[in-house]
Order: C-alpha cells, then sequence, then structure tokens
C-alpha cells in the first residue's frame, strides 16, 4: 500500500507529463510511447525506458527528452538515447 508521500509525488509526475509537448522540439526520429534505451555520461545504460514528452525547446544544454524515469523530470540528450 502507498503512503501519502507516495501517492502525492505520483501526483506530481502525472500533473508534470501532462504539460509536456507531444512533439519534439527538433527533428529526431523519436516519439512519445517509444521505448528506448538511456547511456548516461558514464557509460551506464538504462534499457526499456520509456518516452514521455519532450520540453518546449532545447536550451536546457541540448536536454530535451523525458523520460518515464526515476528522475522523471530531468530531461536527456538525443544523444543518450538509443
Amino acid at each position: 500500500m502507498r503512503n501519502d508521500h507516495q501517492i502525492r509525488r505520483e501526483k506530481e509526475k502525472q500533473d508534470f507529463i501532462r504539460r509536456l509537448k507531444t512533439e519534439p522540439p527538433v527533428e529526431c526520429s523519436f516519439k512519445v510511447g517509444d521505448v528506448v534505451t538511456f547511456t548516461n555520461e558514464y557509460g551506464v545504460s538504462f534499457p526499456n525506458m520509456r518516452i514521455v514528452g519532450f520540453a518546449e525547446d532545447d536550451s536546457f544544454y541540448g536536454r530535451f527528452i523525458y523520460l518515464d524515469s526515476d528522475a522523471w523530470w530531468f530531461p536527456s540528450k538525443l544523444e543518450e538515447i538509443r
């Protein structure tokens, strides 16, 4: 059973995802719902991550792809996704 904190965090996540764009701000082959592999700057890969949305632009150091992960609020760069 989930506690109040977990329920609030899940609601925050869902509210955040609802506000994301469904189209990427730059040309790419990815779309919402795609299952991808994220590879971080240290070369560690995390397979089976689902794209949940896109930022309005790529002005945050080229980061604009949001994944369904523990860090759902932090976007990834295009080159980190396969």
